[in-house]
């Protein structure tokens, strides 16, 4: 009863701030956006649907993305830490898109350049899990070596790039929502999409491993497919997600604790939830981004990192009983 309504809750919630982003903005409509549906000559209807109806899509969708791709990382590396960031799935999607771009063998919003962010993300996510220590923080402090050096790297490829306008990619390491277009949206959806499926079927195997290596073992889930499937999912979710709109700070960290403060740590309710739970506060986060400095825009990663970081901290010291090392 209470996960029902929790969902509702959350469901409406996030209608009346996709509904809310629609009708905001620096140019006031002088219509209500329910009376534009089905129009696009006038210049309210093009500014509804042509700008600010696919950044609203586009924050769903990635928002959902973002937060299942967190709970995943969280479940298939046992620690709360863990996250797209921090492990490398972002900076690696980050230079796939920038290297793609930077020496023009594709555009922004094309599917090469959405296929190059996936690949890059998972070679990313397999490195730091070949390369770091079975146990302690080790895969942390191994994600966060990687993620340095292959933002290092994309830097460098930005700088020395002849391409122009090629320092406009910069954007790309604080996250904007302010190309997407129709187009782009329609693009990454397929990607982000087989994520989610990806995700949601790996569900009930995920509460077995949470047990531990050897107790999964004997419940038949194979711990090394899951996470190879796991990091499939994830660098489908977050490499589409970062060749469209940049990396975005802390959502992937945050919105799994969010979840099992409401809900519990179940991963077929979590992760569903977590795609609700991310949607909501990314459509949120770049409404704020948009309106709380008029004119200008404030980058989106910036807001979430500002915003992100204290309530990860509460939510730490609320949550830490529910982890514990089972291996």
């Amino acid at each position: 009863m209470k996960k029902a309504i929790v969902s509702v809750f959350i469901a409406t919630l996030m209608a009346a701030l996709f509904v809310l982003s629609l009708r905001t903005g620096i140019l006031h409509l002088s219509h209500s956006v329910f009376s534009l549906i089905g129009k696009h000559g006038s210049t309210d209807a093009i500014t509804v649907w042509d700008v600010r109806f696919p950044r609203a899509v586009g924050a769903l969708i990635i928002g959902a993305g973002l937060g299942v791709a967190g709970g995943l990382a969280q479940a298939i590396f046992r620690n709360p830490l863990a996250e797209p960031t921090l492990i490398g799935l972002s900076s690696g999607a980050t230079l796939g898109s920038i290297t793609v771009i930077g020496t023009g063998i594709a555009a922004y919003g094309s599917i090469v350049n959405a296929l190059f962010a996936v690949v890059f993300a998972m070679g990313a996510a397999s490195l730091v899990q070949l390369l770091a220590p079975n146990k302690g923080n080790g895969f942390l402090l191994t994600g966060l070596a990687l993620s340095a050096a292959l933002t290092a790297i994309a830097g460098l490829v930005i700088t020395i790039s002849p391409k122009p306008g090629i320092q406009s990619l910069a954007f790309w390491n604080f996250g904007s929502l302010t190309l997407l277009n129709n187009s782009t949206v329609l693009m990454i959806s397929p990607f982000i999409v087989i994520g989610l499926i990806l995700a949601f079927a790996l569900s009930p195997s995920l509460d077995g491993y949470s047990l531990g290596e050897t107790t999964s073992h004997f419940l038949g889930i194979n711990p090394r497919k899951l996470r190879f499937i796991s990091i499939i999912s994830m660098a489908l979710l977050v490499g589409a997600s970062v060749s469209a709109v940049g990396a975005i700070a802390f959502l992937g960290l945050l919105v799994p604790h969010i979840v099992r403060l409401l809900i519990g740590p179940a991963h077929r309710g979590m992760l569903l939830m977590s795609a609700l739970v991310g949607a909501t506060l990314l459509v949120l986060a770049d409404l704020l981004a948009r309106t709380i400095a008029q004119p200008h825009e404030i980058p989106l990663g910036l807001l979430t990192s500002l915003l992100g970081a204290p309530a990860l901290i509460i939510l730490l010291r609320l949550q830490r009983s529910q982890w514990v090392d089972h291996d």
